[in-house]
């Protein structure tokens, strides 16, 4: 617990003289970074989920089919990521499209605060407590680190509680609520100005459409150096600031872009206007129609991120070409999987299917799971005193998953709904009014 007060980077400091000598490095339970840290400390660490995290903890992802898979569960990071932009980009996209749209700044910031603020607050008054509970309040309770994640800065300053890692990704994801709106305010000027010689309206909406696909298309490209500059700087040992330059939202710029792209196809649809015309029209329209081809390609992708061509999955030093070629894989990925979940007709056969109601739970709970994952981890590692990479990976997988199901359930009934539904009560209100 003592090690940052010799150096200030501490055990990552330590574990890389370690590697430097040949000798082993073993983690001290008073330790002040996780194991995550240390696993990546030659390289910018991207995000985690639920898979990624169990085939770590039980050494699944050292080998293996299902660990090169596992070890590349962060790919969930970009889904959720491109799924957030498709989400919050679509008044700004009708906009561009020449559509009616209404935007009001005070409800979207209340809306995106009691989104992720009131079950964050609770996961993290849960890590803090289960700290003290462990017997582990040296380096873990420090107060800077306490204030860093009262304002979700864990993201930019790279210091992180052990079970609390993955909320890295909260840090980018609030500044994404926070440069929406400013480039949407600067880029939707740009975009109407397309078309002016256009025939009709709908030649003007693909215009537009169009060329916001244009700018999806740049932004993601501008984003892909961003990952190999911090590759670059992190193997000469800049590993603080070129770790939050990965993470960042230039860093995750394709992903983001990858969202709207979705997004600007959709609006364009609903407003009957085809973007494309000729054998790029028709490959987008067999698109639209075959979610289950979509799905097989992102399991292929999946396949193709889990081997070396996206790097190491071990402490080896990750070359920028392969942070590269991550981030591009991860982003056809959620691509793939956003069209195959908006196919034509498929929410509606969804909606009314018996899957309607677990889906619906599924995507109430996940953000719960999202938080709590790593901490019920922690916590079976510590009640059942087991032994770090030498435990069974799917019995683990299967109790983590359960357990998170459950605290996340508890997470939506008693906080996250209660405060989204204030969050939403401008929107309540206005059919009640229509009925009077």
């Amino acid at each position: 617990g003592f090690t940052r007060m010799m150096q200030t980077e501490g055990e990552v400091a330590g574990v890389r003289a370690a590697e430097h000598f040949g000798i082993p490095f073993t983690l001290s339970t008073m330790g002040t970074r996780s194991v995550e840290d240390v696993a990546a400390v030659v390289g910018p660490r991207t995000g985690v989920v639920l898979l990624s995290h169990v085939g770590f903890w039980t050494g699944e992802t050292s080998g293996g089919a299902v660990g090169s898979l596992a070890a590349r569960g962060d790919v969930g990071v970009a889904i959720f990521f491109a799924l957030s932009a498709a989400l919050l980009s679509a008044p700004f996209v009708r906009r561009g499209l020449g559509e009616p749209a209404t935007f009001s700044p005070a409800r979207y910031a209340r809306r995106r605060l009691a989104r992720i603020l009131p079950a964050y607050y609770l996961a993290l008054a849960g890590v803090l407590l289960t700290a003290v509970a462990l017997g582990d309040p040296g380096g873990v309770l420090s107060l800077p680190t306490v204030l860093v994640h009262l304002v979700l800065g864990q993201g930019v300053t790279g210091v992180t509680f052990q079970s609390f890692t993955q909320t890295w990704s909260l840090t980018t994801e609030a500044v994404f609520y926070l440069v929406l709106p400013l480039g949407a305010a600067l880029a939707v000027p740009w975009v109407l100005a397309a078309g002016p010689g256009a025939a009709d309206e709908s030649a003007r909406r693909r215009a537009r459409g169009r060329r916001m696909i244009l700018g999806c298309a740049v932004l993601g490209l501008l984003g892909l150096p961003v990952q190999g500059l911090a590759a670059v700087f992190t193997g000469e040992g800049a590993s603080w600031w070129a770790g939050a330059l990965a993470t960042s939202v230039p860093g995750h710029a394709l992903w983001f872009a990858v969202g709207i792209a979705v997004t600007v196809l959709l609006e364009a649809e609903r407003a009957g206007t085809r973007l494309w015309g000729g054998r790029a029209g028709e490959l987008v329209e067999v698109l639209r129609a075959s979610p289950g081809t979509l799905v097989l390609l992102a399991l292929v992708v999946w396949a193709v991120a889990a081997t070396p061509l996206a790097g190491p999955r071990d402490l080896t030093d990750p070359a920028a070409g392969a942070l590269v070629a991550r981030e591009v894989l991860y982003g056809v990925i959620a691509l793939a999987l956003l069209l195959a979940a908006t196919s034509r007709g498929l929410p509606e056969r969804v909606a009314a299917s018996r899957l309607a109601g677990p889906s619906r739970w599924l995507g109430d709970t996940s953000y719960g799971v999202f938080l709590w994952h790593v901490l019920v981890l922690q916590v079976v590692y510590a009640a059942l005193d087991l032994r770090l990479f030498y435990v069974p990976f799917v019995p683990m997988l299967v109790l983590v998953t359960v357990l998170s199901l459950g605290i996340a359930h508890l997470s939506w009934v008693l906080v996250e709904r209660r405060f989204i539904a204030w969050a939403h009560r401008d929107a309540a209100a206005r059919p009640a009014a229509a009925r009077r």
